[in-house]
């Protein structure tokens, strides 16, 4: 007879507190199933898990850093982002991820997601076709939607408009669309104002040495 084992293992990792914090949460109806722990800046997390869920909100390098966590964990690793295109998507998949998810999905897929995960199954959603994201951002309570608040983020962290484009697989008139909504709400009209409002608003990302140094 096999012997029942407990809820899955979930590490939630993310550079902010807010973020990680919202996945949970959206998990919480679920803890008979999927036990959550969040890990904010930290690769790879401390102790054993069976699927790390990855959000690289903000963040500057995201292949840089799904290769890192492939290459130091046995557990399976799942993206969580926005996915614009096949090729996004795609891309997670070779650097080892397996499986992404789409920020538009609730939490019952991302439960289902990983669950089979944990099974050895591949997971992937389709391409995001509009913004609805289902947890927490910073900047939220200033009434940014979640795809300003990444935008911001990126421009808090030193990339150009033409960067931010390329990063988060985006037209550079969507961009800036985005930036000019964002600095209405914001109360801002400058990029260098708008870099100290996410300072003072928590939009810092937690950036490793070696990051530094590749900046540099």
């Amino acid at each position: 007879m096999t012997e029942a084992r407990g809820p899955l293992l979930l590490a939630v990792v993310n550079d902010f507190p807010v973020v990680t914090a919202g996945v949970a949460a959206l998990l919480a109806p679920y803890a008979h199933r999927v036990k959550v722990e969040e890990f904010v800046g930290e690769v790879p997390p401390r102790g054993h898990f069976d699927v790390l869920l990855l959000d690289n909100y903000g963040r500057p390098d995201p292949d840089a850093r799904l290769a890192q966590l492939v290459a130091q964990t046995d557990a399976a690793v799942l993206v969580f982002a926005w996915a614009e295109s096949q090729e996004q998507i795609d891309a997670a998949v070779a650097l080892g991820a397996a499986g992404f998810l789409s920020k538009t999905v609730d939490a019952e897929t991302i439960l289902a997601a990983v669950e089979a995960a944990a099974a050895g199954h591949p997971v992937q959603s389709a391409p995001a076709r509009h913004n609805n994201a289902m947890a927490a951002w910073p900047g939220q309570d200033q009434g940014l939607t979640a795809r300003e608040s990444e935008v911001l983020s990126l421009i808090v962290s030193g990339m150009s408009n033409l960067e931010i484009a390329d990063r988060i697989f985006l037209s550079i008139n969507s961009v800036k669309s985005y930036i000019r909504t964002a600095y209405r709400k914001m109360g801002v009209a400058s990029r260098s104002q708008a870099v100290l409002w996410g300072l003072e608003h928590g939009f810092q990302v937690k950036k490793s040495p070696s990051w530094l140094e590749e900046r540099r």
